[in-house]
């Protein structure tokens, strides 16, 4: 293409960017413009409607006056021609009563001990009819039985008379009736003769009711659509019922529409409409589509005593019309603008470009890169110019070309290795395995896909900071290179993901080198001042069987790796293709357990932990249990922790916390369990909250219950992750009074004279070296050393008699097993507390 062509095509361009420039901002400001006088009719509208329901309730309370009238006619004239005994009144001079006063029934009520009650009646349904739970209809009964004067704010009150308000009929809640109830002392019942949809009330109704005030409009409008009127108060919300006699009714008050259909409804969204018109006073509105059709959805609110939003739906295509006949005519316009344009840019361009066609034809052989090629161009003006840059361009683009090169090295090593560890990241991995893969399919070898991260990285990264972080994900990258095989291919997947691909390989193979990685990460890393240890869980798939694409290797070892973290952290395992239904249950899990506290299903068992001097039970370990509604009980070891990585562990542990508190709070007003300590687990995630301390506080506040009898358990790998920060926060929460143990010890590989940093009472000794008493000598030293630092030392898994007595022997202050109980629930223990102390007590003697 031509310069000369380019220019004009150019300039064309410039110019249809103006025009498309104009007309949008014109179509913009058009459209917002129609909007916000559609907006301002609509508020106008909503007046004008406003106006014409409260005309309306003028005239319908006029009818409904005469109505009341009518009643208290027929109730005086029903007690002129009955007897005023009520025993002496029969049902069928009711009935005839009724055809002659043209009232749809009548109905005679009694005094019947505190209620009052419906004796006889042309309506059988009324009879027995007990009133008590009226409301304030039953306190206008009883001022009518006592000669008063009816003073309710509601219905109409004359002398020994009150006409209730036109509302939903108990008997019949499809009808609107009106009732009036008489009663002048000269009988001993009240009569109440009432009205179902009186017709004349009905037809005044009909003609200027809201619902055909409405109708009016929406029939004579190309515009509007629909209008609703919605009571704030109910709408959206579940039916607000009045019970009565049994029977659930929706009062008028309490319908979420007073008028209206609402054709066009999205009750979620109508809702929050209609709440912050209600709320702010304002007007709100939305555009949507409905049933095919865009709309605008308008709500204006109307205050006063009874206040509700007016939802007014217009149809969008009235604005949308006009805005396109409006476009059309400025393309058309715009059409003929760029036309002229066109000609002249491309009459002006052949005038520019003549002389610089003499340069082009220079700047070919350049192009074709003889860059000594200069211009001879003596031009005084901007040619010239070009001319001189042309050839300066010449000299330049050897050098530039080297430069570019270089940077294109550069560019290219950043998008295939990672920038912190210099080791191949995503991208790099992709194409490696494309390589990997061939070689493979041609010796028909086996590739794996060994997918790892860091156990517990957040923590660190959490109470380190990020830098800290940083340097310990260079160490691990520098163990992997230094420590594995040239031919292993190291990448960085992304965070603290690691993939590394072992071509010819085979299943034992494999395990050699997931086992030589968690040897080479395994050690503690010095990081600055700090003595860090993190270890990796690692899943690992194998190409063929397990995925012939990367995607699909990557997904399975993923699945692998968190089925590693399920079995405790720090291993390993291979994908097989039960573990697809595992991670979708996994998923349904966590979603299930997001549910399982606000539905009830959560619950704290308590295990006793027993003096081994005198055999006094002296406190209890919560433990919280899980039945679901479908799968029965799970276990802890299954859903503790999805809890963690999904951070639920924060709400939950929290909700454990004050659950025990209360409860022991209880067991301190009983004589018999007073004085007993209740233990409480916590994880890494809620140790490390900075709100920890202040939230036990508010807890032992609000329950009462005295520091000294809660315990806190956190894990020994907490305490040699972060000495320095750890010693702050323990005795923080030793100062309040808390008594703090560590848990599970012996697993973490720390030493006992690390311990003697932190303010601690109490060791719990794994019940993996209670189990099995061929670790005796290691049980013997942590009970020896832990009473050298003062510390009380309790077993856990205690199961047989061999195994109390040694720990006696060893002189271990307390344990806690299945052979004293296992863990039951709040009732089952308080049932059989006083056996277990006279059972606990018999095995210790």
């Amino acid at each position: 293409m031509s310069i000369k062509t380019k220019l004009s095509i150019i300039f064309s361009f410039v110019v249809s960017i103006i025009l498309i420039l104009n007309n949008s901002l014109n179509y913009y400001f058009t459209k917002d413009m129609l909007e916000n006088d559609q907006k301002q009719q609509m508020n106008q509208l909503a007046n004008e409607i406003r106006v014409s329901i409260e005309q309306t309730d003028i005239g319908s309370t006029y009818i409904e006056d005469l109505i009341g009238e009518k009643l208290r006619y027929a109730a005086m004239y029903t007690k002129s021609n009955l007897d005023p005994n009520i025993e002496n009144v029969q049902n069928e001079e009711l009935i005839e009563l009724s055809k002659q006063l043209d009232v749809s029934h009548i109905t005679l009520f009694q005094q019947e001990g505190d209620d009052i009650v419906g004796k006889r009646s042309s309506d059988p349904t009324q009879i027995e009819l007990s009133t008590k739970e009226w409301g304030y209809w039953f306190e206008a009964f009883q001022q009518l039985f006592n000669e008063q004067r009816v003073t309710i704010p509601e219905g109409q009150k004359l002398p020994n008379y009150w006409a209730g308000p036109f509302d939903v009929s108990t008997s019949d809640p499809g009808s609107i009736d009106k009732w009036g109830y008489y009663f002048d002392g000269s009988t001993n019942y009240i009569i109440n003769p009432y009205i179902k949809d009186d017709q004349l009330y009905q037809k005044f109704v009909d003609t200027t009711s809201a619902n055909s005030i409405v109708k009016k409009i929406v029939a004579e409008s190309n515009v509007i659509l629909d209008i609703t009127g919605f009571n704030p108060k109910t709408y959206g919300k579940d039916p607000i019922y009045t019970y009565q006699n049994g029977e659930a009714i929706i009062e008028l008050r309490n319908r979420p529409l007073f008028f209206g259909e609402n054709t066009y409804e999205r009750l979620e969204y109508d809702r929050k409409y209609v709440l912050e018109a209600y709320e702010t006073e304002k007007s709100t509105s939305y555009e949507t589509e409905i049933n095919g059709k865009r709309v605008v959805k308008n709500f204006v609110p109307i205050l006063g005593e009874n206040p509700y939003v007016i939802g007014l739906v217009t149809d969008y295509s009235v604005i949308q019309s006009i805005l396109n006949q409006q476009l059309v005519s400025n393309v058309i316009i715009s059409l003929i603008l760029l036309s002229i344009a066109f000609v002249g840019s491309y009459l002006l361009a052949g005038y520019i470009v003549r002389p610089v066609k003499q340069i082009l034809r220079k700047v070919d052989e350049i192009s074709e890169g003889n860059f000594g090629v200069h211009v001879q161009q003596n031009r005084k003006d901007e040619l010239g110019v070009l001319a001189k840059r042309v050839n300066k361009m010449s000299d330049s683009l050897a050098s530039y070309t080297q430069q570019l090169k270089d940077k294109n090295e550069e560019i290219k090593n950043l998008a295939y290795y990672d920038t912190l560890t210099r080791l191949p990241n995503r991208n790099s991995l992709q194409e490696l395995f494309t390589t990997k893969i061939e070689e493979a399919k041609k010796d028909k070898k086996q590739l794996s896909i060994l997918f790892f991260d860091l156990d517990r990285f957040k923590s660190i990264n959490d109470m380190f900071g990020h830098r800290l972080g940083d340097l310990l994900l260079k160490e691990v990258a520098k163990r992997l290179e230094n420590g594995l095989d040239q031919n292993d291919i190291v990448t960085r997947f992304g965070g603290d993901e690691f993939i590394i691909l072992v071509s010819n390989t085979n299943y034992n193979y494999t395990v050699q080198k997931v086992e030589k990685i968690l040897e080479l990460l395994g050690k503690s890393y010095s990081l600055e001042e700090h003595e860090v240890f993190i270890t990796p869980s690692i899943g690992v798939s194998i190409y063929p069987q397990d995925g012939k694409s990367i995607d699909t290797l990557i997904k399975n070892a993923d699945i692998a790796l968190y089925r590693a973290k399920d079995k405790g952290k720090n291993t390993y395992e291979f994908f097989t293709s039960d573990m697809d239904n595992l991670a979708i249950k996994r998923v349904q899990l966590e979603k299930d357990l997001r549910n399982a506290h606000r539905n009830g299903e959560l619950e704290l068992y308590y295990q006793p932990q027993v003096n081994l001097t005198n055999g006094e039970i002296v406190g209890m370990e919560a433990l919280l249990r899980w039945n679901h509604p479908k799968l029965g009980l799970i276990s802890p070891a299954e859903f503790i922790p999805i809890a963690e990585e999904s951070g639920l562990i924060i709400p939950l542990g929290e909700w454990v916390i004050k659950e025990a508190c209360i409860q022991n709070k209880k067991w301190q007003q009983n004589e018999i369990m007073k004085n007993m300590r209740v233990a409480v687990n916590l994880s890494a995630a809620q140790f490390h909250q900075q709100k920890l301390v202040g939230l036990i506080e508010q807890i032992l506040q609000e329950t009462e219950l005295e520091p000294q009898y809660l315990e806190l358990e956190i894990t020994e790998s907490i305490a040699m992750n972060s000495s320095d920060y750890v010693i702050s926060k323990l005795q923080t929460l030793k100062n309040i009074g808390i008594k703090i143990s560590i848990d599970d010890f012996g697993t973490g590989y720390s030493s006992l004279s690390y311990l003697r940093k932190f303010t601690i009472d109490t060791l719990k000794i794994d019940r993996s070296f209670i189990m099995d008493l061929e670790n005796a000598e290691i049980v013997s030293a942590i009970i020896a050393m832990a009473k050298n630092l003062r510390l009380s030392v309790i077993a856990e898994g205690v199961e047989t008699i061999e195994q109390i007595q040694f720990l006696k022997e060893q002189s271990c202050d307390e344990a806690q097993g299945y052979y004293f109980s296992k863990p039951l629930a709040v009732k089952e223990i308080e049932r059989i507390y006083s056996s277990l102390r006279e059972v606990s007590a018999s095995i210790i003697e």
